[in-house]
């Protein structure tokens, strides 16, 4: 799997239609061909929400197989990843992320937005390819722990029967699948890996993975601060060039210290900043910033981007709340503009 951040940015888009296999149906009629699927009350729950569609208005075909755009597809929708926030110079295709995507077809939005959010799925993804209960789960895990950044957890190692299946990658996320109640093994103790998934173990995974996060809910849903991903977009909002290529772990703690020197770094590397003769100040707290940033953080304060607490702190280690985020960039565009305040 190649883990990549590749962010275009262009003006309003659609937002997704949480369909999971492209076609819009109604949802409020119950499907007839559940009821003898296990756990079908949570299916009936996703569809009541409006997360998942039928192959027809009353038919859910819980047996059958799901290919990987079908798989992207439910997966953004039910953790409602969009690009409502997003702004961009440049339209979107969603083979600006998978060359073997066709843009013009029903899940072109669904991978694009999963491009943007910098999902973990191969760059050459098949979108027409069945999916396997491993790729599926792996999927589907590191989706809800990089968009929600759910903390690490060291995983109760689990055994189970056919574990040497398992592509040595997927292990630790199935682990961790088992470990929050998204997945469950067999009667005879076996996962399945090689398996196709089918609608209905799709839709009963993402049950449960939302149930988990409900139980768990995101740091930033409490502290409000920004995700790796949005501090990538007020990056790109401030240095304002279409082809800036920020690279950033979806699923690392935006700090201080962190989105400073990118966002420095970005102007600087683009030619942006103006020249100044920077005179180091003092900062109290200076032995908690990595040498490697301090350069960055001392321009940074030179311009007026940051700013001190009274007592002369810089709080290195302290989240970035959207607040100080967009009085960040404000300050940019307004040294960038020559408006700045002296």
């Amino acid at each position: 799997m190649k883990k990549t951040f590749k962010m275009i940015t262009l003006s309003a888009a659609a937002a997704l239609a949480l369909s999971f296999t492209g076609q819009q149906f109604a949802s409020a009629a119950a499907f007839k061909d559940i009821h003898n699927v296990q756990d079908k009350d949570k299916i009936i729950a996703l569809q009541n929400s409006g997360l998942i569609k039928g192959i027809s208005a009353d038919l859910f075909g819980p047996n059958l197989s799901i290919t990987a755009a079908q798989g992207v597809q439910m997966i953004v929708g039910a953790l409602d990843l969009n690009l409502d926030t997003i702004r961009f110079v440049k339209e979107p295709h969603a083979t600006d992320y998978f060359k073997n995507a066709s843009d013009s077809a029903w899940y072109a939005q669904a991978l694009i937005i999963a491009g943007v959010h910098g999902l973990d799925l191969p760059a050459d993804l098949k979108p027409g390819e069945k999916l396997t209960r491993e790729e599926f789960t792996y999927q589907l895990i590191d989706a809800m722990e990089n968009t929600n950044r759910l903390p690490m957890i060291k995983p109760v190692v689990m055994e189970y029967a056919d574990q040497d299946q398992v592509k040595v990658e997927y292990s630790g996320a199935l682990q961790r699948a088992l470990n929050y109640g998204v997945l469950k093994l067999d009667g005879s103790g076996k996962l399945n890996p090689k398996q196709e998934i089918t609608r209905a173990e799709a839709a009963v995974a993402i049950s449960n993975a939302l149930s988990y996060l409900k139980a768990h809910p995101a740091p930033g849903a409490v502290s409000g601060t920004i995700t790796a991903t949005e501090a990538v977009q007020y990056i790109k909002d401030a240095a304002g060039e279409a082809n800036l290529q920020i690279k950033i772990d979806p699923n690392m703690s935006v700090t201080r210290e962190s989105f400073t020197y990118l966002l420095i770094n970005t102007l600087q590397t683009s030619g942006q900043l103006p020249m100044i003769k920077l005179i180091p100040v003092e900062i109290k707290d200076n032995d908690k910033i990595n040498i490697l940033n301090s350069g960055a953080i001392q321009t940074a304060l030179a311009l007026k981007i940051v700013k001190l607490d009274q007592d002369g702190s810089f709080r290195p280690q302290d989240g970035v709340t959207s607040a100080d985020a967009a009085a960040m960039v404000s300050q940019v565009k307004a040294i960038l503009s020559g408006k700045s305040a002296k």
